[in-house]
């Protein structure tokens, strides 16, 4: 804050002025900081503020004499209000400000302990050399709403550790046939929610795996799943995008931003392919933690796992949000496989790879697992397949 002083003020009159203001100002050394400047003087702080408290003192003595006028009396309460809303102003944001501090320095250290231990005790994948493709195309691979660790069994699906096993691998395979068919050169995969969480109690009675070994079990799947990409593609870039069954905690209004499972998966990857030289794991998204971005053949293509987005309405608010539009645009969520243009762009959405729980069935929603992969030219979409697992 600037001061200087006023035309005619006596010394005490600018001390006593400035030193009202000592809770915006700050400490009791800028106060004095900021006299010794206007005065010209060399006191120290003790010197400021027991001069201020004499002032108080006998203005508190005398405030009947002073203040007899009873509308300088409501204006003297007006003020005082004003300077106690003030305070508290400044101290509310100073308490805000701390807890960021403190949140922010959590959460980077927790991203740092995840990192060392991973780095430690993941088992890098071997690397074995592609027959290097050229081509006018490459693939966009959605992976989406695994929700490892829930166990299923009901009339219209089956659904355990084994099944999702067996599904990837029947995933994978439909990958390398679309491969085959259109020579495809690169591969880019998104990732997101991949674990069943915490956030229904159906989930709780049907998960056969906590939290953190929902986790460890889809992180070792997957590592395998882009090490065999890895072997059929020139280069495999990996994004992902974190759903709202991987967060920490069961209500949402608990969960600080960015505590949430999926977001500890590209460190994972990123240990577990590290030899890999072709794959590319993206680290953090550059915009947003959920919602990642990046180039395909010329084509912008933004996802989200969509729980915050509406297919209709995120082309539009993402443009608004970052400056520009997206040609093309991946959710999930919604455990459908489905597709619409907006505004010109391709809005593709993936279902999901679980299937129909007891918390569908109970909202009367029943559908076969599925995900979709896109064939993507400089042109844009060139094909989309509606893959059933």
């Amino acid at each position: 804050m600037t001061y200087s002083r006023y035309e005619n003020e006596t010394d005490d009159q600018l001390i006593y002025r400035i030193c009202k203001d000592k809770d915006k100002i700050g400490t009791w050394k800028q106060v004095r900081d900021i006299l010794n400047t206007l005065l010209e003087q060399d006191f120290d702080e003790s010197a400021y503020r027991k001069k201020f408290q004499s002032f108080e003192k006998v203005f508190n003595a005398n405030d009947e004499i002073f203040l007899s006028d009873e509308k300088t009396i409501e204006e003297y309460r007006l003020a005082k209000e004003e300077l106690e809303k003030e305070k508290i102003k400044i101290s509310d944001e100073r308490t805000e400000l701390r807890r960021l501090y403190r949140e922010q320095a959590r959460k980077e250290s927790f991203v740092d302990v995840v990192k060392r231990a991973m780095l430690s005790t993941v088992e890098p994948l071997n690397y074995i050399p592609t027959v290097t493709t050229q081509s006018d195309n490459d693939l966009i691979v959605h992976l989406t709403d695994l929700h490892t660790g829930i166990e299923i069994n009901n009339y219209a699906n089956t659904f355990n550790s084994d099944v999702l096993r067996n599904r990837l691998k029947d995933y994978l395979d439909k990958i390398l046939e679309i491969k085959n068919r259109h020579n495809s050169e690169n591969c880019y995969i998104i990732i997101g929610e991949i674990v069943s969480g915490l956030i229904h109690n159906n989930l709780r009675i049907e998960n056969n795996l906590d939290l953190i070994q929902q986790f460890k079990f889809i992180a070792k799947l997957i590592s395998e799943f882009i090490q065999v990409l890895s072997q059929n593609f020139n280069q495999v870039e990996v994004y992902v995008t974190m759903g709202n069954h991987s967060r920490i905690t069961a209500k949402k209004e608990d969960n600080l931003i960015g505590e949430n499972v999926d977001l500890l998966l590209p460190f994972y990857l990123d240990a577990s392919c590290q030899l890999l030289k072709n794959v590319y794991v993206c680290q953090e998204n550059k915009n947003t933690v959920d919602i990642a971005e990046f180039n395909v053949r010329g084509n912008c293509v933004m996802s989200a796992h969509g729980d915050k987005d509406s297919p209709k309405s995120c082309v539009q608010k993402w443009t608004m949000m970052f400056g520009h539009k997206p040609d093309l645009v991946y959710l999930g969520h919604r455990h459908t496989n489905a597709f619409e243009t907006v505004y010109d762009t391709k809005v593709i959405q993936s279902g999901c790879v679980s299937g129909a729980d007891s918390y569908a069935l109970d909202h009367r929603l029943v559908n076969k697992p599925e995900q979709t992969v896109s064939v993507i030219t400089d042109k844009g979409l060139e094909c989309l397949y509606d893959i059933t697992l």
